[in-house]
């Protein structure tokens, strides 16, 4: 297989990584998202400038940082990773996260204020509201520190979806299903949402060839990695510089 083309500036891939909690952890979660087609929302606390200042919100994330790139990366998230092409992605509402400095800490807490605040009184148009609080949940901190440190968020370059931007199975395949979706307040362009076992999932069976670029697994475990769709598996250390410093 010839060794997937990465700029190393802006990458065509959206990749989540997973294994944070240790290689056997993220040879079975990699199988199980190839094997099902599905990716489950996590719920993140995020944190905008305070611990009273938080929203919780139900999400999967990704990154495009560069694959040559990613070591610091996956050193805190994992080597195991499913790479997806970024402009299909973005068809279905997944977005890049929009940081914001320590200048703005005031904004975001009176943006934060208002939506609490509509959540459980709303006197704006409810349009407008699902509108502002699908993408609140974009907003990350620059840096928990100095701006200017190694570690900030922004180097982690994120992208997310969340439940808010995803549908239904039973609202997506009614007849005219676009239009009602669209008459009940989602986006023109959604991805599926799927529940099972008390989990919500972003669901990308249908979808999955036009979807998946390829899988990533370190070579000791490739043979691990069950892979029935037969995706591309490349390995770790052929895509990742892991003396890049």
């Amino acid at each position: 297989m010839t060794i997937p083309y990465d700029n190393g500036y802006i990458s065509d891939y959206l990749i989540h990584w997973t294994g944070k909690n240790g290689d056997d952890k993220g040879a079975e979660i990699l199988s199980i998202i190839a094997s099902e087609c599905q990716l489950l929302l996590s719920y993140n606390i995020l944190h905008i400038f305070d611990i009273h200042h938080n929203v919780h919100e139900r999400m999967v994330c990704f990154t495009d940082v560069p694959l040559y790139h990613s070591q610091q990366h996956c050193q805190r998230y994992g080597r195991f990773g499913i790479a997806f092409h970024k402009l299909k992605l973005m068809n279905v509402g997944v977005q890049p996260v929009f940081y914001a400095s320590h200048a703005c800490k005031r904004d975001m807490n009176v943006i934060y204020k208002f939506l609490a605040d509509q959540a459980t009184n709303t006197t704006i148009d409810s349009r407008l509201f699902d509108a502002l609080n699908r993408h609140f949940y974009l907003i990350q901190r620059l840096s928990d520190g100095k701006a200017d440190s190694k570690d900030t968020f922004y180097y982690e370059r994120e992208w997310r979806i969340g439940e808010q931007m995803l549908v239904p199975p039973d609202k997506l395949d009614r007849p005219n299903a676009k239009y009602q979706y669209q008459q009940e307040g989602y986006p023109y362009h959604t991805g599926r949402l799927a529940e099972k076992d008390g989990g919500k999932f972003f669901d990308f069976k249908i979808e999955m060839n036009e979807y998946v670029a390829f899988l990533i697994a370190p070579r000791d475990w490739q043979d691990k990695i069950l892979n029935p769709h037969q995706f591309p598996l490349y390995t770790y250390e052929d895509l990742i510089n892991d003396t890049h410093k």
